[in-house]
Order: structure tokens, then C-alpha cells, then sequence
């Protein structure tokens, strides 16, 4: 499937808010409620597991309990939310929720 080409507009496009979304997201990624979700999901034997299936996994993924969505007045609060309302899932568990809130959408 071949990439959509995003036009360029004067002002606020959709090529700027998603450079934002992108630079955003940059930032939370070092953020203290994540580093807390990620602590969280490591064991007692430093090994990392998913608090779905409660699998050990190589790789966690941090994600959002309630979806984040798009850039609209509510994106900056549902992100930077606090650790409690984060998971870290493995990838067959992440993959799964990813692809259910797409299908409702």
C-alpha cells in the first residue's frame, strides 16, 4: 500500500500536527509516570512481563489504558496521565488492543 502524501498548508496542517504529535510523544517517553510503568513490570528475576497475560517478555510496551487519539483540546491530559492508568503489555497482547481500538474507529 503506497504511502498518502499529506499536502502542505499555511498554518496548522495535518503535516504540522503530526510533526507536534511526534515531538510530544518524544517527550513523554522520558516521563516519570512511564518510568514507573515500566518498573512496575519488572519481576523479581529483573526479567520484564506483560500485566495482561503475565508472560515474561523481551520487549514491554507502555501504553494508555484510555486511547490518546489526535491533537484536540483533551491530547496533552489523556497523555501525560497518571502511571496508574498506563500498562505495559507484550507485543502479541499490544498488538491485539491496537488493533481492536482501530476497528471501533
Amino acid at each position: 500500500m503506497p504511502k498518502k502524501k499529506i499536502e502542505k498548508t499555511d498554518g496548522l496542517g495535518p503535516l504540522e500536527a503530526k510533526k507536534i504529535r511526534i515531538a510530544i510523544r518524544q517527550v513523554w517517553h522520558r516521563s516519570y509516570a512511564r518510568s514507573l510503568c515500566v518498573k512496575r513490570c519488572v519481576g523479581s528475576g529483573g526479567y520484564s512481563y506483560c500485566e495482561k497475560c503475565k508472560k515474561r517478555a523481551p520487549k514491554i510496551f507502555i501504553d494508555h489504558v484510555e486511547k490518546v487519539g489526535d491533537l484536540d483540546g483533551g491530547f496533552l491530559s489523556r497523555l501525560f496521565c497518571p502511571s496508574e492508568r498506563l500498562q505495559g503489555l507484550c507485543k502479541k497482547c499490544h498488538d491485539e488492543k491496537t488493533k481492536l481500538e482501530r476497528k471501533k474507529n
